[in-house]
């Protein structure tokens, strides 16, 4: 909730989580973000990298470099040309793709190799790492995961891959020590909400989509806190191997 670092110490105490959102990007934000990060650090609070844009300019993608120097992620979130940004500023000769801005863009991927970027980018940083797309995949350096969940409309909306970091948080502090299950957990409830919210009838687009989906997220919320966790049985999740890819 805070832009002010010199906050941070205070917040962190408090026990919940911070996400470092790159969506403005300036000096001053920059040192903000590795200052609130090393007080969360400091108490062991879980810390979520959303590297917005990442792959648009030099300064993001130094950025990006400045604070994973700055200290340690629980888990970096975002979208194949993000994820790829990460990776690439710290691996000797990695290859820097190009974004216009926060866009996904058309991937010319195939699953197994997004799994194996994101799989090598948690071991390496010891973390979780969570690339969205239309089949999300998350890793923590040994499980990798691929999710099938979600609707088109998400990506029609402008804030969902930052909601969903926030949702992350969320769950990383209610479930301390199992962030692997927290991350999934996570992104499996925005999923299936935005499919839950797609199938109304009263929903005919992106713009009454917004609302409907707030709606089931607060009505998977209330299910689940009156331990009815039916809406899970809608999860699409299988494993990636990648130890044979090359």
């Amino acid at each position: 909730m805070s832009n002010n670092g010199l906050e941070a110490p205070d917040l962190a105490r408090l026990g919940g989580s911070l996400v470092v959102n790159m969506g403005t990007v300036t000096p001053e934000g920059v040192s903000n973000y590795a200052y609130a990060l090393r007080a969360y650090n400091a108490v062991g609070g879980p810390v979520v990298l959303d590297p917005v844009g990442a792959g648009a300019t030099q300064q993001r993608r130094e950025a990006v470099k400045s604070l994973l120097a700055a200290g340690y992620f629980d888990v970096i979130k975002g979208n194949e040309n993000e994820v790829n940004t990460v990776f690439a500023v710290n691996s000797p000769g990695g290859q820097l793709p190009q974004q216009r801005g926060v866009d996904s863009g058309a991937s010319n991927s195939s699953l197994e190799e997004k799994a194996k970027v994101v799989e090598e980018l948690a071991r390496r940083e010891k973390n979780i790492v969570v690339m969205t797309g239309a089949v999300d995949v998350l890793s923590d350096g040994s499980t990798t995961l691929a999710i099938r969940n979600g609707h088109e409309y998400l990506g029609a909306i402008t804030g969902s891959g930052c909601t969903l970091g926030t949702t992350i948080a969320a769950f990383l502090a209610a479930a301390k020590g199992e962030k692997l299950v927290a991350a999934l957990a996570a992104v499996l409830m925005y999923e299936i909400a935005a499919e839950r919210a797609a199938a109304r009838e009263d929903v005919k687009g992106p713009g009454t989509f917004v609302p409907a989906f707030l709606d089931e997220l607060y009505r998977i919320k209330k299910e689940t806190t009156e331990g009815d966790s039916v809406w899970l049985e809608a999860a699409k999740v299988e494993k990636i191997e990648t130890g044979d890819i090359d």
